[in-house]
């Protein structure tokens, strides 16, 4: 062992000696503060979820109590990305109606609509979902009709795709949509929550900006970690073995993960089935891995990550049979797991964020930077992903009529 790794190891073992501290401590003021506890862990936050609590604080004559605070700042959004807001609030903003998951033609549905005598705002919110065929340039199509004014706001981390919204969409419709990201939607309500006077509606502000930072945004939020940065910056020895610890990370991850699926392997290696890894980057978008489950390649069994440095892992059956197969699958699996909230897309049969079919959260949905989580790949009890990861694969194995498949 050379110098600079010799220096490296004591900087771990000086992390692990503050991890272990700081651990205890938490523990002793777990009763009073607790710290892990998150409020959005025990409500909904599905897409659906989340358009109704948007439109809840958008809405000035709902309970929270706080008239058009949240209506205002979010406009203020608008503007800040160089649009003109089609909707004031004045002295009228009690006139502004809030609808969610409103139902045009085609049958499309607009997860948020804001609508006034001035004109429309519209709201596709996209957190994790794929985008939809034409999606985008159907909304703007329908409110360009409706002949007041009006924005389509695309409430993703990502520009939309020409899947979507497609080239040859007329410019003149373009020029009414713009992207607001999820971050700005952090700073939205972070800003609100300074003036917000109603201490339970403080508390399901803070939840929601904290689920949207670690489930949508995929940040790791770590506590002290001011006291742990000047344990790296103590030395020049310190910070040089710190970055020599971060650049070896992505490899330590792909091997973990590398690790998982050949033990998945082993556990089943008595079965007419293997694991395989994506043929991508491990740590970009739509890698994970799969299990094929019919001999034509039509249909798997996917785990995947909706957005890079592994975070957003959904899983589900994947396939592009035809409607009246894919129907019968999606309704078998949403059979085998009643609990989880399954749907159906151009690329899946059956999908869901729920990963867990006990509804323990025993797989984490955003692994990214978290080290508690790749930790835990190691683990083999019947609380590990290992575990889940198992239960999920012999459920489907035994109770999935194959004769859908064919």
């Amino acid at each position: 062992m050379n110098a600079i790794q010799q220096h490296a190891a004591a900087l771990l073992d000086s992390v692990a000696r503050w991890n272990e501290v700081t651990t205890l401590a938490k523990l002793h003021y777990q009763a009073e503060l607790a710290p892990d506890f998150s409020l959005m862990d025990w409500l909904k936050n599905d897409e659906l979820a989340l358009s109704r609590y948007l439109r809840f604080l958008l809405s000035p004559d709902e309970t929270h109590g706080q008239s058009a605070l949240f209506l205002k700042g979010f406009l203020s959004l608008i503007e800040k990305s160089g649009h003109d807001s089609p909707i004031t609030i004045g002295g009228s903003h009690h006139k502004v109606r809030v609808d969610y998951e409103v139902t045009i033609e085609n049958r499309r549905n607009i997860d948020l609509l804001m609508m006034s005598s001035e004109g429309f705002i519209a709201i596709e919110n996209k957190p994790w979902a794929a985008d939809q065929e034409n999606q985008l340039r159907d909304y703007a199509l329908w409110l360009n009709k409706c002949e007041r004014p009006w924005k389509l706001i695309y409430l993703c981390n990502q520009e939309p795709g020409e899947f979507t919204l497609p080239d040859n969409t007329p410019e003149a419709l373009k020029q009414n949509i713009l992207t607001i990201s999820w971050h700005e939607v952090v700073e939205w309500l972070s800003e609100c929550l300074l003036r917000v006077r109603a201490g339970a509606v403080r508390i399901f502000v803070e939840s929601l900006i904290k689920y949207i930072n670690q489930s949508i945004n995929g940040e790791f939020i770590m506590d002290n970690s001011r006291e742990l940065s000047e344990i790296i910056r103590k030395d020049s020895h310190s910070i040089e073995s710190a970055f020599m610890i971060f650049n070896q990370m992505n490899e330590v991850r792909r091997d973990l993960f590398k690790e998982l699926i050949s033990d998945l392997n082993n556990q089943f290696a008595d079965y007419p089935f293997a694991i395989e890894i994506s043929d991508v980057e491990p740590s970009s978008r739509w890698a994970g891995f799969y299990m094929p489950l019919s001999p034509n390649g039509v249909y798997y069994l996917c785990w995947e990550f909706d957005r890079t440095n592994y975070n957003g892992l959904y899983f589900g059956i994947s396939g592009k049979g035809n409607d009246e197969g894919r129907e019968a699958i999606g309704s078998a699996l949403s059979d085998i797991f009643p609990h989880m909230q399954g749907k159906l897309n151009n690329h899946y049969s059956w999908w869901s964020w729920d990963l867990d079919p006990q509804g323990k959260k025993r797989i984490p949905q955003n692994w990214g930077n978290d080290g508690a989580v790749w930790a835990k790949l190691g683990e083999r009890d019947e609380d590990s992903i290992f575990a889940t990861l198992c239960e999920v694969i012999m459920t489907i194995h035994e109770k999935l009529d194959t004769n859908l498949l064919r």
